[in-house]
């Protein structure tokens, strides 16, 4: 951890061979939005802010691994400007996403304000290199069942040449012996997710040859199934000329019960920014971040063992998510909440006293610790 003004703590990381080292590097600036609080002034004017950010973004590039990608998180207020100075500094191609994350909803005095009710930040991304970059795949709970899945499979492990289908619904009323409701329905396909597929019509010209060739013959013979052996991939199975998709292949189990997951998409409406006032004993007001978000971040950007830098650190979050997920850190803070907010919840994350955020989801205990420069 630095206590130093973040750009030329940036510079002296480079010369102490810190170049090229950090995997993710994670931004939470100020938002220029005119307001100053206790902790910073947040009252810039414009060409200040953007020269502001621009040095640090240059010091962050040199900074970033070949393989590596920052997030910057930030407001409407500045979102135009800051894409255009990040679009110069990395190029315009290294642009990965623009994250839309949710963090209030259309409630209270915002909803009071003439036009559409500000409820969202947002992520910008941009790679070192874009063509190296490492991105790890992250699935998120699917609010609700996938009312496409509909179908049931008596036998599944037999030859597809035999598989028998019914509706699931008159499977789910034959099994429990009288009228079902929706959720007897969702609770038994979920909890025999093996036997509940979907049909769905394949992208014709996205296929191979072999795969074209099958769907037509499956079209031509309706009441077969067929099947497309793919090494490396999962076998294509085709009923009617549409792929038979299994329930299963999208249940993951989540705090001991199954559910249906999902790719996460580039709006984050799942990250509750509620409740976190007291998250590691670090009371930080309107400039807080969820444990939860940076947890994604991180599983989204680095590997166990990989280094982050965060270089607006504030109470502390990046490097306590980064601890509890077993990646190598830097933090820089200027402030005086270095010492009253994050050191001391630092400290109870070593101890292995923190049971807040994302502690339980890493299993965390303890262990490890940091050094501070100024």
């Amino acid at each position: 951890m630095l206590h130093a003004d973040n750009l030329s703590a940036m510079r002296r990381l480079s010369a102490a061979r810190f170049d090229a080292r950090f995997r993710c590097i994670y931004f939470d600036p100020p938002f220029n939005s005119g307001r100053r609080f206790a902790e910073y002034n947040d009252t810039f004017s414009p060409n200040a802010w953007l020269a502001m950010m621009r040095e640090r973004l240059e010091a962050a590039r040199a900074l970033l691994s070949e393989d590596g990608a920052i997030f910057v998180e930030i407001d409407d207020t500045e979102l135009g400007p800051l894409q255009v100075v990040m679009s110069d500094v990395f190029g315009r191609d290294q642009r990965v996403s623009t994250i839309t994350v949710v963090r209030s909803a259309a409630t209270g005095h915002k909803a009071k304000n003439r036009g559409p009710v500000n409820v969202a930040d947002y992520i910008l991304v941009y790679a070192k290199d874009r063509a190296r970059w490492r991105c790890h795949p992250v699935l998120r709970e699917r609010a609700g069942y996938d009312d496409a899945y509909r179908t049931w499979l008596d036998n599944p492990n037999d030859s597809p040449d035999a598989w028998r289908f019914c509706p699931l619904a008159a499977h789910v009323r034959r099994t429990l012996n009288g009228v079902v409701s929706r959720d007897d329905v969702e609770r038994h396909a979920l909890a025999h997710a093996g036997h509940v597929v979907r049909f769905a019509q394949p992208r014709y010209e996205a296929v191979s040859r072999a795969a074209r060739a099958l769907i037509d013959c499956s079209r031509r013979e309706p009441g077969r199934v067929m099947r497309l052996a793919r090494p490396g991939r999962k076998d294509l199975l085709l009923r009617a000329g549409n792929r038979i998709l299994f329930l299963s292949d999208k249940v993951a189990e989540r705090d001991g019960r199954p559910v249906i997951v999902e790719p996460i998409t580039n709006v984050w409406d799942d990250v509750p920014f509620q409740g976190i006032a007291r998250e590691g004993q670090a009371r930080f007001v309107r400039n807080k971040k969820p444990e939860k978000l940076l947890a994604r971040i991180l599983a989204l950007s680095t590997d166990p063992g990989d280094w982050v830098l965060d270089a607006f650190l504030g109470s502390g979050t990046t490097a306590a998510v980064a601890m509890k997920m077993g990646r190598r850190w830097v933090g820089i803070e200027e402030g005086p909440h270095l010492d009253e907010l994050a050191l001391p919840r630092l400290h109870r994350v070593v101890d292995g006293v923190d049971p807040s955020g994302v502690t339980t989801t890493f299993a965390w205990k303890g262990g490890g610790g940091f050094d501070v420069w100024t």
